[in-house]
C-alpha cells in the first residue's frame, strides 16, 4: 500500500499479454466492494478500481491500432486501456470526470515511463471530442444519460472517419446506446472476449467488444 496525494492506494500488476506487464494504481477490487473505497470526497469509486471490460479492451488493441495512433480513451478509470496503447506506441489522451483517477493513471504512467496526457472531462456536457483514430470505451453504459452520449460520441467519430471501440459486459444503458446508433446508421461488428482479473482466480467474465468504422 502507498499513497497518492495523502489517500492510500496499492499497485495491481496485471498481464496484458504474453510477456506484457503493466501496473495500474487502484484503492480497492471488486472483492471488497465499492463501499471501501471512497477516500476521497468527491471521488468516484468506480473510477479507481480495475473492471473486466478495461481488461478485455487492453487485450485488443494490439490488433487494432499501430504506432503513432492518436487514442482517446473515455472513463478512462484506472487508465489500464490508456497505458497499454501507450506501450503500443500510440498517442493517448485519457479523458474521465474523477481527477482523482486521472491522478492515479498519471503517476502510473510515470513510474513505468509511458506517456498518457489525462483531461478532466464530462461526458454527458456535450462537449466535442477532439479528432483521434480511435475512441474508445470500456464498461460506460451503465446509465442512460451516458449511453447516449457515449453513442453521440460515437456518432460524430464513425462520421468523420475514425474507429470507436466499446467494452460492454451488458450494462443497463446498451439498448439505449445501441438504439441511438442505429437510428444514426451506424453499425459495427462484435465479438466476445472472456477474461480474468488477477486478483478472480482464473474466474472468467465474459464482455462484449463492439467496433466502429473502418
Amino acid at each position: 500500500m502507498t499513497e497518492v496525494d495523502g489517500s492510500p492506494v496499492r499497485p495491481l500488476e496485471v498481464k496484458v499479454a504474453a510477456g506484457t506487464y503493466l501496473t495500474v494504481l487502484v484503492t480497492s477490487d471488486l472483492l471488497y466492494g465499492i463501499d471501501e473505497v471512497a477516500y476521497e470526497p468527491d471521488a468516484d469509486p468506480h473510477s479507481t478500481i480495475l473492471w473486466p471490460s478495461a481488461l478485455a479492451t487492453a487485450i485488443e488493441l494490439p490488433d487494432i491500432i499501430s504506432p503513432g495512433d492518436y487514442i482517446l480513451d473515455l472513463g478512462a478509470g484506472t487508465g489500464l486501456v490508456s497505458l497499454m496503447a501507450a506501450r503500443l506506441g500510440a498517442y493517448v489522451t485519457a479523458l474521465d470526470h474523477d481527477p482523482f483517477a486521472l491522478r492515479l493513471i498519471d503517476e502510473a504512467a510515470r513510474l513505468q515511463g509511458l506517456t498518457v496526457e489525462t483531461r478532466e472531462f464530462d461526458l454527458t456536457s456535450g462537449e466535442r471530442l477532439p479528432m483521434a483514430d480511435l475512441l474508445v470505451a470500456s464498461d460506460l453504459l451503465y446509465e442512460f444519460d451516458l449511453a447516449e452520449s457515449i453513442a453521440w460520441h460515437v456518432t460524430k467519430q464513425v462520421g468523420r472517419g475514425g474507429r470507436a471501440l466499446i467494452a460492454d459486459p451488458g450494462r443497463l444503458g446498451s439498448s439505449t446506446f445501441f438504439d441511438f446508433l442505429k437510428e444514426n446508421w451506424v453499425y459495427g461488428h462484435q465479438y466476445p472476449v472472456e477474461v480474468a482479473l488477477p486478483y478472480e482466480s482464473g474466474e472468467l467474465t465474459p464482455v462484449e467488444i463492439h467496433l466502429f468504422g473502418e
